[in-house]
């Protein structure tokens, strides 16, 4: 799937081109959380410098502030993704929030293989499908990654990398993340255990 939501697969497959330019906003980041130790495709030095954590400047560091699903409950609203099944271990969700910033920061460093290397098997599918129903003659997971993804400013690809993870939720091999965003909008997304957690889409969708 390449939605978050918190229906059924077939309901969650629509929005690949909504969803390919990433979460939109970014991060807000909190004292309290573990900083990222390392990403996909970048370092100190790297493109647009560092900000001094061995991060490029175009890169927002991964938080993982944890707390819950409670948390992002909405009076009165729908709450079924902060009530889907139970809550992970500290460990998941360290592990999951990591795999989903270094999809963000492959992706907006155009580092397209290691960028699908995060995605679920499911995603993979529908991207190839996708762009095999084109005329480009793009193959492949990260030829069609890099067809729907545009070309962001520095500014805004350091929005669409800041992951504040503070729930996983899971049930069986399913999973949502739920993570703060920039201006510290709340996000969901879909994840899949294939072993470790893998991304079951292209980016968040905003809980309200």
């Amino acid at each position: 799937m390449l939605s978050a939501c918190g229906g059924s697969d077939s309901e969650t497959s629509s929005s690949t081109s909504a969803t390919a330019g990433g979460s939109g906003k970014g991060a807000g980041q909190r004292g309290e959380t573990s900083p990222e130790k390392g990403h996909a495709g970048g370092g100190e030095g790297g493109p647009g410098g560092s900000d001094g954590g061995g991060q490029p400047a175009s890169v927002s560091p991964l938080h993982v502030s944890g707390g819950g699903s409670g948390q992002f409950r909405v009076k009165g609203g729908d709450n079924s993704i902060q009530d889907f099944g139970e809550e992970s271990d500290e460990g998941e969700l360290e592990e999951a929030a990591r795999v989903l910033h270094d999809f963000y920061v492959a992706r907006a460093e155009e580092d397209w293989r290691t960028a699908c290397a995060s995605l679920s098997r499911g995603v993979v599918e529908q991207l190839e499908q996708l762009v095999s129903r084109t005329k480009s003659g793009y193959k492949g997971c990260p030829s069609a990654l890099a067809t729907l993804t545009p070309s962001l400013p520095p500014a805004v690809q350091r929005e669409t990398t800041a992951v504040d993870a503070g729930s996983l939720r899971v049930e069986g091999d399913r999973g949502f993340l739920i993570y703060r965003g920039a201006e510290k909008t709340v996000y969901a997304i879909n994840m899949a255990r294939e072993g470790g957690w893998k991304v079951g889409a292209l980016a968040g969708v905003p809980l309200s």
